[in-house]
């Protein structure tokens, strides 16, 4: 069989900071099913209609007579593109196969194909029902897929008996893939060109604000060796030299992380690399082997300086653990974007204050400020749904800069306030950009660094 799949172009808010500072990664997801496909003798086409800034009618263009299933991936705040999308298709091609897939398709699945949107939806992890796919096997015995019987019966298979072990899925198909529109965040990358990079499924937090249900409760990696293949893969074959790890937690298995910075050091791999980590899974010692391995920056998620607010999200950390993490991350050389979430559950004006001021004093070279938002499969989404905290379902509002919830202790209006103040303070203080610009190595990253605290600044002044 012959499959395209299509990653769908989003729309970002004139006032969403991410708008200015996001990265444009590869859709991995997308480039493994295309390489499973690819190693079992089908055909697979892939079409980042977001790296290409592709419309609707381009993505269209790419459909050929010979496809005969077009997978089309989605978040909630890109849902509603990627549902007119998928009616512009079944207009055009009424004989094509639609599929979906992702985050939101996998909570919502009974209600799009019962809708007409797509055929089918597979839930969650992927590979083994879209061989089974291809393979043409009966519809009903595709693990984790959701169709419509001919009768007109919405049909929810079961799940799959176990999830795959990332070791023996085949390495993406980069070479579907525009790789020379993808680069890192804005400030996380020191190289260029960079790409970023997902190791592992699955997270060890079970934070309220998290959606686990894609990949299963146990967090599984791919192994050391593996990884430093696909560097190396990429750095040979792409020019790639820089790594950005979107992981979870790439800190979650620390033997791995050993094992993965000894191959780039013995190998003398001239990589640099950055990562999210959780304040309770690093110690000095894996701290100091990272940098040595290349590592420069590590995202922590703090999310609040509240520990209230920190239990409200089952954030399973201490603000007690924060001096220490953020100490021994300074002393190993490597520098600290912090992640701060302003508007959760029993958050209040004061709280949010306090984070941002924490934000400021702690000599941190980076800060991300995120609106908290119930994304649809969460706890926190099931809780705010339930207790009447919701303020609306407009799935592209849900983009971490807009306040959908309706909290008994904070108004959304004093959230977005304080969301705007927090980018507002931290970046335009004198200080910050004096040793912000010193720091940066050449005059490319001062004019990169420049230009996104220039628009940082317009979308600030637009927000208010």
């Amino acid at each position: 069989m012959r499959f395209l799949f299509i990653n769908p172009n989003r729309y970002i808010a004139r006032d969403n900071i991410w708008g200015v500072v996001n990265s444009i990664t590869p859709p991995l997801g997308l480039a493994i099913l295309a390489a499973v496909l690819e190693t079992n003798g089908h055909e697979a086409e892939i079409v980042d209609a977001y790296a290409e800034n592709f419309s609707s009618e381009q993505i269209v263009f790419a459909i050929t007579p010979d496809t005969e299933v077009i997978g089309i991936t989605s978040t909630t705040p890109e849902v509603d593109s990627a549902i007119a999308l998928a009616h512009t298709i079944r207009n055009r091609y009424p004989d094509k196969k639609i599929l979906m897939g992702g985050v939101h398709p996998t909570i919502f699945h009974k209600r799009l194909v019962e809708d007409n949107v797509c055929d089918m939806v597979i839930r969650g992890e992927a590979e083994k029902a879209i061989l089974r796919l291809a393979e043409q096997q009966p519809m009903k015995d595709i693990p984790n897929l959701t169709w419509k019987a001919e009768d007109g019966e919405v049909v929810v298979n079961p799940e799959a008996d176990e999830f795959v072990q990332l070791d023996d899925l085949p390495m993406p198909a980069y070479h579907k893939l525009p790789m020379g529109k993808y680069r890192s965040a804005i400030g996380a990358a020191i190289r260029h060109p960079s790409v970023g990079m997902i190791t592992s499924r699955g997270c060890p937090g079970k934070c309220t604000f998290c959606y686990s249900g894609m990949f299963g409760r146990k967090t599984r990696f791919l192994s050391a060796f593996n990884v430093y293949q696909q560097i190396l893969f990429l750095k040979s074959r792409y020019g790639i030299r820089e790594i950005s790890f979107y992981d979870d937690t790439f800190t979650a298995n620390k033997k791995r992380v050993e094992q993965l910075c000894n191959l780039l050091l013995s190998n003398r791999l001239d990589v640099s690399w950055s990562c999210f980590a959780r304040v309770d899974t690093v110690k000095p010692e894996i701290l100091k082997l990272m940098k040595k391995a290349g590592c420069h920056q590590i995202m922590y998620g703090f999310e609040t300086i509240d520990e209230n607010v920190l239990k409200a999200v089952n954030k399973r950390v201490k603000t007690s653990q924060y001096a220490d993490v953020v100490a021994w991350t300074r002393n190993a050389n490597i520098d600290i974007r912090g992640a701060f979430m302003l508007g959760s559950p029993e958050e209040t004006e004061d709280s949010m204050r306090a984070t941002i001021e924490y934000s400021k004093k702690i000599g941190i070279q980076y800060a991300i400020f995120n609106i908290t938002t119930p994304f649809p499969g969460t706890a926190l989404f099931a809780w705010a749904e339930e207790n009447g905290f919701l303020r609306h379902t407009r799935w592209q509002e849900y983009d971490l800069s807009h306040a959908i919830l309706n909290l008994p202790t904070v108004s959304p209006e004093a959230v977005e306030v304080s969301y705007r103040a927090a980018y507002k303070e931290f970046y335009f203080r004198g200080s910050y950009i004096l040793s912000h610009l010193l720091s940066l190595k050449t005059w490319d990253s001062v004019r990169i660094h420049v230009e996104a605290a220039r628009n940082i600044f317009m979308n600030i002044v637009r927000g208010q």
